[in-house]
């Protein structure tokens, strides 16, 4: 299986973050994908550096899937480095290549397909979500069949989708955002995409929380600086934690159920 990872994030995020001891996100995909699919290839993509060396439509038909990352961007800002990531998605549905995204990959994939993404009324969601549970359609899906419901998951977004493109299916929500997952096909691709981290394990998720304490602090997600660093500590510790959460295999397995579908198992 050959997989292209698409970064959401620019090089200076990528060093800043990188400073303070966080994966960029593309290799926490690749570290992921190394456990799934031991055997598979994977390859990167940096749109939001530029567009020089990015795949065509063409060499993009060499792969299996397209994976994107998370990203600190919103996809509402009117710049560069989003445009494109615009740009490639829609090259990669003109490619017919199938495509997974969490988070920021689900809100670009949403966007470029004429749905729409918003900042949420309910302000930020983020280290576990709150209760998801699957919908009927998710239900029939291959990709949630093996989800116990109501379920939770490790999470940060400011913004969600406001608006699903036309003919998408819901498969997951929960009271803070009403489309945590969803698929359809535009132009010669399909979608699938969550609008949390399923990539993400509790170590990883400490690392941000700490390097955005200030940030979570003023958002009112937290009440103090304290109370981020014994999140922290919680998740560093696997203390506490829902089963989902702790359990990696658990945490990854509708992107572990994307990946057997696409490649007809």
């Amino acid at each position: 299986m050959k997989l292209l990872i698409v970064e959401g994030n620019n090089e200076q995020t990528r060093l800043q973050r990188g400073a303070f001891g966080i994966k960029p996100y593309h290799r926490t995909f690749q570290v992921m994908l190394k456990e799934l699919v031991p055997k598979a290839q994977t390859d990167f993509a940096f749109p939001a550096d530029g567009t020089g060396g990015l795949p065509t439509v063409a060499e993009l038909k060499q792969y299996d899937g397209v994976l994107w990352t998370g990203s600190s961007l919103s996809v509402l800002d009117d710049i560069p480095d989003v445009h494109g990531q615009l740009n490639f998605a829609d090259e990669v549905f003109e490619s017919g290549v199938p495509f997974y995204g969490s988070c920021w990959g689900m809100q670009v994939a949403t966007v470029v397909a004429g749905g729409k993404v918003a900042l949420s009324p309910n302000g930020l969601e983020f280290g576990i979500s709150k209760p998801i549970e699957v919908t009927a359609s998710g239900k029939e899906s291959p990709f949630f069949k093996h989800r116990k419901t109501p379920f939770t998951a490790l999470c940060i977004h400011y913004d969600e989708v406001a608006e699903a493109p036309e003919n998408a299916i819901i498969l997951v929500s929960n009271a803070h955002s009403k489309v945590q997952g969803m698929t359809f096909d535009y132009k010669n691709g399909s979608f699938f995409g969550v609008q949390y981290h399923p990539e993400f394990n509790t170590s990883e998720m400490a690392l941000i929380a700490s390097f955005l304490s200030e940030k979570l602090v003023k958002s009112t997600a937290f009440e103090s600086l304290k109370e981020v660093q014994d999140f922290c500590s919680q998740l560093s510790e696997q203390k506490g934690l829902p089963s989902e959460i702790n359990n990696y295999h658990l945490h990854t397995q509708e992107i572990m159920a994307w990946l057997r579908y696409i490649s007809g198992e």
